[in-house]
């Protein structure tokens, strides 16, 4: 289907509004700033391909949150494929170079990086992003209820890494 005018303009408009959450959560994911940058562009790339076919465009940024998670997914896959490293290692978050940030950004980033991936999306887009709960059950695809549980259980279990790390006690 071709893009009008009108759709064009939402969608240019809903990145630059939603850039930095996007750039803030592929970071999160990811760890590292290259990485993180070339999960948001390809995230934008996949969604200006497919706009055409987005039925309700009063839910973008939850569509683009959704491309999101499926291309950060796509990216882990391909990593197991072209590297020696194991599902465990690579579903995990590495610690970023350090980029200037204080030591207690890193600590927090590590901490969200040992988080299984079912935790740590939840935190990112709702604790993190403020995102609403409703919306971050349609970007991945769970009941509500389950956004809420994982929430529940993903920050005890952030609170207990930063407590293993002295950082918060």
């Amino acid at each position: 289907m071709p893009i009008d005018d009108q759709l064009q303009r939402q969608f240019e408009t809903a990145i630059d509004q939603h850039a930095d959450s996007m750039y803030r959560v592929a970071y999160r994911l990811t760890g590292h700033r290259d990485l993180a940058s070339e999960l948001v562009q390809e995230t934008y790339l996949q969604a200006w391909q497919g706009l055409g076919s987005l039925r309700d465009h009063t839910r973008l940024r939850a569509w683009m949150f959704g491309i999101l998670r499926f291309q950060f997914s796509k990216q882990i896959r391909r990593e197991l494929r072209t590297s020696s490293l194991s599902p465990e290692v690579a579903g995990e978050v590495a610690e970023s170079g350090n980029d200037g940030n204080d030591e207690l950004k890193d600590t927090v980033q590590s901490a969200i990086g040992e988080l299984g991936e079912e935790f740590r999306l939840p935190i990112l887009l709702v604790s993190m992003e403020g995102m609403p709960v409703d919306e971050a059950a349609e970007i991945l695809e769970i009941p509500r209820g389950t956004v809420l549980s994982r929430l529940h259980r993903g920050r005890q279990k952030l609170k207990e890494i930063l407590e293993r790390t002295g950082e918060f006690k």
